[in-house]
């Protein structure tokens, strides 16, 4: 009877330590399923930030194309008004285009230029090439490098993606501390089983979470 006990007393310690343990990696199961949620709403947020700085970008980058398309249109009719001027037989007129082009010609230039002095921006058809003009503005913009909101999206679907997985090991942990607190209430012989069916599950449980995080670090690291 006193070894019966005995057994009982020691049995109650080590279900206590499992109980400890598992409410413990219990706790820590859930809070990191519930971070992963938040950092998954936080990458969806930053994404949605770059997506409107990026398209903001994309509205100056385009207006100031076609403003410099329209410098361009401008520079290059002077330009042809200026030819038939001074091919003109009137002495006047040629006098006149000798004065534009000394003093009005150079500042049109500078605010046409690439645009209406660069023949490679030219289409074959002999357009203004607004989307040239606009690739080469996009390319000067020192921002756009650190907007990327497809990765942030993409990372973010990720961590939703683990949260799912981490939520089945942690729904296992939590039955097996069901089962531990079932095994205190049981007589010493069930007790036993109840007790080795909680570990079980708890083993379960730990070793799928474990795995998943370490599929899910290989995933975002390159590794596979």
């Amino acid at each position: 009877m006193e070894d019966s006990n005995a057994k009982g007393n020691r049995l109650d310690v080590w279900i206590a330590v499992l109980i400890a343990l598992v409410s413990l990696t219990t706790a820590l199961a859930t809070w990191r399923t519930a971070s992963l949620g938040s950092s998954a709403g936080d990458l969806i947020y930053q994404g949605f930030l770059d997506a409107v700085k990026f398209q903001a970008n994309a509205n100056e980058d385009w207006q100031q194309a076609y403003l410099d398309a329209g410098n361009a249109r401008d520079y290059l009719m002077t330009l042809d008004s200026l030819a038939v001027q001074e091919n003109s037989t009137d002495p006047a007129s040629i006098e006149q285009a000798a004065q534009l082009r000394i003093y009005l010609l150079p500042g049109m230039e500078s605010q046409a230029t690439p645009l209406g002095t660069d023949p490679s921006y030219l289409t074959q058809e002999g357009w203004l090439n607004v989307q040239k003009q606009f690739n080469e503005l996009e390319a000067q913009s020192s921002d756009l490098s650190s907007l990327d909101p497809l990765a942030s999206f993409s990372k973010a679907d990720s961590y939703y993606a683990e949260q799912r997985w981490l939520v089945v090991g942690t729904i296992l942990i939590a039955i097996s501390l069901f089962w531990l607190g079932l095994s205190q209430l049981s007589h010493l012989r069930s007790r036993v089983l109840i007790l080795v069916l909680g570990v079980l599950v708890y083993g379960i449980g730990l070793v799928w979470s474990v795995g998943v995080e370490i599929v899910f670090f290989i995933l975002r690291t390159g590794g596979l």
